[in-house]
């Protein structure tokens, strides 16, 4: 069953997200003892990401809370595989039951298993790193102590980055790093295992900070997308790189640039943030994207004629369209709106949208081809194959129809503006091509800076 499940997910995962990268996934052990730990940004689509990197069937370390009421408690234990952690914040009077949950967790290390844990204690949707608590140190550096140090336990780190983990069809990056071998902390424990415990954690922190982006708050937050926006494809010609495979490194490296100069000249900074921030408010109050005043975009003079033939094209593609979203509309539709009644919380419902999805979607499809069997007979299992292929794939043509729409939307937006406001215009191509001097001074400065300091 579990395996059944992972399968499962594993294409949902890849159905859910636009992007889902995982990178250095070879250094991952696929035998115990082993284990996990990686940040928490999202309440279940965290776990479901970490289990489905694993060949190897995994326990979990779960709030206390989770497991409340004789069904929770069964099937939080028996079919999420998972012990129970009990926080002082949700009821200290049940702390002292942690004890068992440290014996469970050492014998599990022992039979070769593994686990999975988020350090932090708490899933809040920022791109922030919390506190890390000591229980993942201290579970790894007690099952070694208690077998000499010769278990062979290793501990994995994986910083989890979404763009919105709640949003269909949005990004997510898995960084993985190389596992901690903690017999490597040996002479430490033995010596103050207290000591031990708070190196192993300080090393863990450090670890997912490494590959994870950080904003201290919405405006950095808003300030590090918009600076993405405008120099990222700068950034990608200039070193030769796959956007791909390299978003990551390219945004954690605009999010360090960007704490460098707060801390080096936060006047200078401002100022740039308060320019950028303007280039924006004015592209939105024409409802312009950045990408027409680029130097390739803005040689590009709008034509009436490539929009009547974008026009055309989109009206060609409406009856695919309409069937796509004919068949896949209400399964589309039914997640949001369950997620919507089963939680407020916006962080739950990312998993609970992939999870009611997958049953949506196939009890929807399976519909569908017994009323075409039923229809049509058996009398041609090529049409019938043909028929249950056309519904997802209809369906990606639905989406993908949509985003045209938006983008013609955007085109004839440019198109007006170009014409009925030429100043304007030319004015924001002014003020792009300023900013782009004041991040390359900046990229050229912030390099040298990190060049130095090695």
């Amino acid at each position: 069953m579990y395996n059944i499940f992972r399968f499962i997910y594993k294409i949902a995962l890849q159905v859910y997200f636009r992007q889902y990268k995982v990178i250095n996934k070879e250094v991952i052990p696929h035998k115990g003892p082993l284990i996990v730990v990686a940040n928490h940004p999202s309440t279940f689509t965290d776990p479901i990401i970490a289990a489905s990197l694993l060949k190897q069937q995994v326990c979990f370390i779960a709030k206390g809370t989770l497991f409340k009421g004789k069904f929770k408690n069964w099937w939080m234990r028996n079919m999420a595989f998972s012990i129970p952690v009990h926080r002082k914040q949700d009821n200290p009077a049940l702390a002292h039951l942690n004890k068992d949950m440290f014996e469970h967790c050492f014998q599990h290390l022992e039979s070769k298993g593994t686990l999975i844990l988020f350090p932090e204690g708490t899933s809040i949707r920022e791109r922030k790193l919390r506190e890390i608590k000591t229980g993942a140190a201290r579970i790894a550096l007690g099952a070694e102590a208690r077998n000499d140090f010769k278990l062979g336990t290793k501990l994995l780190c994986i910083g989890i980055n979404y763009t919105d983990p709640q949003l269909f069809r949005s990004d997510a990056w898995i960084n993985i790093e190389d596992p901690i071998e903690l017999k490597d902390y040996k002479e430490a424990y033995l010596e103050n295992d207290r000591d031990a415990v708070k190196q192993l954690t300080e090393k863990i922190k450090t670890t997912l900070e490494k590959n994870l982006i950080l904003i201290e708050n919405e405006d950095e937050d808003q300030f590090i997308r918009n600076v993405e926006t405008l120099y990222k494809n700068e950034l990608v010609s200039q070193f030769n790189l796959d956007p791909k495979w390299h978003g990551f490194p390219l945004t954690k490296g605009i999010e360090q640039a960007v704490k460098h100069f707060d801390g080096l000249d936060e006047k200078w900074a401002g100022g740039v943030k308060l320019t950028v921030n303007q280039y924006f408010n004015q592209l939105s109050s024409f409802q312009l994207e950045d990408r027409f005043l680029t130097q390739e975009g803005s040689k590009k003079k709008p034509s009436l004629t490539r929009h009547f033939l974008y026009a055309g094209m989109l009206l060609l593609g409406l009856p695919f369209f309409l069937y796509g979203l004919l068949t896949n509309y209400l399964p589309y539709l039914i997640p949001g709106k369950v997620a919507k009644l089963m939680t407020p919380f916006d962080a739950f419902r990312g998993p609970i949208k992939m999870t009611v999805g997958i049953f949506s979607f196939g009890l929807f499809y399976s519909m569908l081809i017994l009323l075409f069997m039923q229809y049509w007979g058996i009398k041609s299992v090529t049409a019938l194959l043909f028929f249950a292929l056309s519904l997802p794939l209809s369906g990606y043509f639905a989406m993908s129809y949509y985003r045209r729409i938006q983008n013609f939307k955007s085109l004839w937006a440019w198109l007006t503006t170009f014409y009925k406001h030429p100043l304007e215009v030319s004015s924001l191509i002014q003020q792009r091509k300023t900013i782009l001097e004041e991040l390359a001074f900046a990229k050229d400065h912030y390099l040298g800076a990190t060049k130095a300091e090695e």
